[in-house]
């Protein structure tokens, strides 16, 4: 059973409506904006960005979501976002938030939005080292 097949009728129409939303702002851009659904969770993905910017774990009450950028980087006047947990999201997307009921909708859909708009980032967000890379053995070479 997918992720769409179990979420409840709310968060069904939420998502839906989001995804109709989006597809608004990328054809703007000439871009399209794709839902592809797995199991555990439903990605919203950019056709000309070629990348994921948001997934989505709806369950049948509540949404659970997941975007790019970092949440100090994002207007949330609703106050809804948080970081995600390094162990949640792929390691790559950097904050969470959840939705509960259609009370957050709106909110939820612009920081989607943001997560679309984002510049993509090279860089892997991986952990570093406390010690300033004092674990590594440097050697010469002649």
């Amino acid at each position: 059973m997918t992720a769409w097949k179990r979420a409840g009728r709310e968060p069904r129409e939420l998502i839906h409506g989001w995804r109709d939303q989006l597809q608004k702002v990328a054809a703007g851009r000439g871009d399209r904006v794709e839902m592809r659904v797995n199991r555990f969770w439903i990605a919203f993905r950019s056709e000309q960005q070629k990348r994921a910017f948001a997934e989505i774990r709806p369950t049948r009450h509540r949404i659970e979501v997941f975007i790019l950028p970092e949440r100090r980087s994002l207007t949330d006047p609703a106050g809804i976002a948080r970081p995600a947990p390094r162990t949640q999201g792929w390691n790559w997307f950097r904050t969470k938030f959840v939705v509960v009921g259609n009370g957050h909708g709106r909110a939820a859909l612009s920081l989607i939005r943001q997560s679309y708009e984002s510049p993509a980032h090279k860089a892997h967000r991986a952990r570093r080292s406390r010690s300033g890379g004092a674990h590594q053995v440097r050697l010469q070479v002649n």
